[in-house]
């Protein structure tokens, strides 16, 4: 025999707000988290964390949703509201999330940028090393021309695809009427700018 309170109850004290409420703190996270996923996490894998973690639970959970409004029609239209509702509010809240992510992951690596920087800049080039010079320190990467060692770049990510990172100039490029400058990325603190590129 079927359990009929089971649809009696309110809208908020079903499995159903416990997966939506789940879901929605999953995505803030993986939204705040995403500069430090990008580095853990191979491309190829990324992806599919992003597809299964963020944009399929989303017809799932609508048609959930949907199902539970018909069956409890007092309280079930919630469910639905808040899942469109949260979507909707992604779009314009999405970008300042990552961006926060991406502050979090560039102040939890700053000291080993720091100390990159300060170390190429005492000691110079590796001896006799030409064109570019890739090194490895606390598990950061970074990578810079012998010819120009005040520009670093340090990889959060780079495959055929998608590159990111931040990158380290010290000389940081000014427009003027004589002068054009190549795009760097958006600043973050001091000579320091977050970039992220599609090939």
């Amino acid at each position: 025999m079927e359990d009929v309170g089971a649809f009696n109850r309110p809208i908020w004290r079903t499995p159903l707000a416990t997966a939506l409420a789940g879901w929605m703190l999953l995505v803030i996270g993986i939204a705040l988290g995403a500069g430090r996923l990008v580095e853990i996490v191979p491309g190829e894998a990324l992806v599919i964390l992003a597809l299964g973690a963020v944009v399929l639970p989303v017809p799932a959970l609508l048609a959930w949703s949907f199902w539970v409004m018909l069956r409890e029609p007092m309280t079930g239209w919630v469910a639905p509201t808040l899942l469109l509702a949260f979507c909707g509010a992604l779009v314009p809240a999405g970008p300042p999330l990552i961006d926060f992510g991406v502050q979090l992951n560039f102040m939890a690596h700053r000291p080993t940028y720091d100390a990159v920087v300060a170390e190429i800049a005492r000691n110079g080039p590796l001896k006799g090393s030409e064109g570019a010079v890739a090194g490895e320190r606390n598990g950061v990467r970074y990578v810079y021309r012998a010819e120009r060692p005040g520009e670093i770049d340090f990889i959060w990510t780079r495959n055929p695809v998608f590159s990111e990172g931040v990158r380290y100039d010290d000389t940081p490029c000014r427009p003027s009427r004589e002068r054009m400058c190549a795009d760097t990325g958006r600043a973050i603190d001091g000579f320091y700018s977050h970039y992220r590129s599609l090939f």
